[in-house]
């Protein structure tokens, strides 16, 4: 039986797509693993982003082989117990590069073309055109994590005429960067960025890499764009440094906690853009996570490594 266990409603036709790809086998759709409904003893394969998956659960699911993550980040799976237990982990990539370069994109141009002044001077009826707006033509963005996703944003940004400087753990060149550096490298970086966007993934090495001493670094005309992990950027002094004016905006898809409770005071900062976690999420979203999922589905049953297999020891 395969279990698809996600924390919003997935239309009836996505449903039908996984339950024609794994047929004959049962499908059942259900948000709480724990609910009674679920026959949780005789669930082979769970579809999940994370949530609910531990040791305790782990121990009642005696029959599950695979977990397939829905999503790119790994960080809410206990590697280490899936690894006592011999269970297969995968999760879906090679598919947000679109989404995630056009929300990136779209917040360049937002920040630089100014458009909160222009909806502020729309909402108090003043024909504003006191200050010149910039331009992102020549401007440097510094991208950390130089991934595939990285990459694609790298392309786009140089088709608009950037510089583009690309970060990651081993410094070793990138299609489509000016440069390439390492993350002990980030100060340096830093200092010479007009935006630094965050793609880095959720690791021991990167949790709150991005806190007071490095937004200071930053020059005070920059921007900052975190759509990799929720725990690369330590909050408060996030807060405290936008306040401060070290930087001046940031926009930010992850947050810590997520979903971000109505009294956080994130909510208040003023040279802040909050979305909820939606930058890789667009109307074509399902579509193309469930060809990904085809893909690790034929992988397994002819007993074969999938294709987007995660190395239980390394993490990732």
């Amino acid at each position: 039986m395969l279990l698809i266990s996600l924390p919003h409603e997935i239309d009836e036709k996505y449903v039908k797509r996984i339950a024609d790809l794994v047929h004959p086998m049962e499908v059942l759709v259900e948000r709480d693993i724990l609910n009674e409904r679920v026959p949780i003893d005789q669930i082979e394969i769970l579809i999940t982003y994370g949530k609910q998956v531990n040791a305790d659960t782990l121990d009642l699911m005696t029959s599950l082989k695979w977990i397939q993550v829905f999503q790119s980040g790994v960080e809410l799976i206990p590697m280490k117990e899936l690894q006592k237990r011999g269970i297969l982990l995968t999760n879906i990539q090679d598919f947000h590069s679109i989404p995630l370069s056009e929300y990136v994109l779209s917040m360049l141009l937002y920040f630089t073309r100014a458009i909160p002044k222009y909806k502020k001077s729309q909402t108090v009826r003043e024909w504003n055109r006191r200050e010149l707006d910039g331009e992102i033509y020549g401007k440097t963005v510094a991208i950390f994590g130089a991934g595939k996703i990285g990459q694609v944003i790298a392309e786009r940004c140089k088709f608009l005429g950037m510089n583009v400087i690309g970060v990651n753990t081993s410094g070793k060149r990138k299609h489509h960067f000016d440069d390439m550096y390492t993350m002990d490298q980030k100060l340096e970086v830093l200092k010479k960025s007009d935006f630094v966007v965050l793609l880095l993934p959720a690791t021991e090495e990167t949790y709150r890499c991005f806190g007071k001493k490095e937004f200071q670094a930053m020059k005070d005309s920059a921007y900052l764009i975190n759509v990799g992990r929720e725990t690369l950027i330590h909050t408060d002094e996030l807060i405290e440094s936008l306040r401060a004016g070290d930087i001046k905006g940031a926009a930010i898809d992850v947050t810590d906690p997520e979903p971000l409770p109505a009294d956080h005071p994130l909510w208040e900062v003023e040279n802040l853009i909050l979305t909820p976690h939606v930058a890789a999420v667009t109307e074509r979203f399902f579509d193309r996570a469930i060809d990904k999922v085809a893909l690790n589905w034929e992988a397994y049953k002819r007993n074969e490594r999938p294709p987007y297999y995660i190395d239980l020891a390394r993490g990732y």
